[in-house]
């Protein structure tokens, strides 16, 4: 894989938990607090303008109660 298709498939699982969140009703404040991540943290995140490690992304699906590996999985078959 290509950096730059790394770079739109780790947006994609972004846009993707973002998605969910809004779902949920769950604000960037909620989540922050959930998370122990900054508001501005999530922000960047969500904007794509920081690069999130897997264990950041781990601890802000936990906390919306999704499944990581499936936001993968969607965003994989997103892609092909």
């Amino acid at each position: 894989m290509k950096i730059r298709d790394a770079q739109t498939f780790s947006d994609l699982v972004i846009d993707l938990i973002k998605d969910e969140q809004l779902k949920l009703g769950i604000s960037n404040y909620a989540l922050s607090q959930k998370t122990n991540l900054s508001e501005a943290s999530l922000s960047y995140i969500f904007r794509h303008q920081r690069r999130p490690t897997l264990y950041t992304l781990v601890m802000i699906t936990k906390a919306l109660g999704i499944s990581l590996a499936e936001m993968i999985d969607e965003a994989d078959s997103k892609i092909q």
